[in-house]
């Protein structure tokens, strides 16, 4: 399996955090019309090779974002996912590194994006 897929499922596996967003977990894209709380999710690899171009690491950042009606109902679904990655094998490596708060007018959401290292 992906990096990604092995993050969504960790995710989609915490029940904490699936009661607060159900089977909106999405990497690049949420389905339009898709109501109530969410996460999505996009993917970079920095690769670490070896003389011969072997991948010895692959460290990928994952941007994530959560959205919901207000701003709290975000941060909740932040810190949901901030405890689904904390259960991620200890292997992965994982660690939220970085928090910060934002808001989409258009859609009339407020939200909470993370960025989460996981190494393979």
């Amino acid at each position: 399996m992906s990096i990604e897929a092995d993050f969504r499922a960790t995710l989609a596996a915490h029940a904490p955090l699936a009661a607060l967003v159900g089977p909106r977990i999405a990497q690049d894209a949420i389905a339009e019309g898709a109501t109530g709380a969410l996460v999505v999710f996009s993917a970079r690899h920095e690769l670490t090779l070896g003389l011969d171009n072997s991948v010895l690491a692959d460290v990928c950042t994952l941007d994530v974002q959560c959205w919901a009606g207000t701003g709290a109902q975000a941060a909740a679904v932040a810190d949901a996912v901030t405890a689904a990655v904390a259960t991620a094998p200890a292997a992965s490596g994982a660690v939220v590194t970085g928090r910060a708060t934002t808001n989409d007018p258009d859609l009339g959401l407020d939200g909470v994006q993370l960025t989460v290292e996981w190494w393979e």
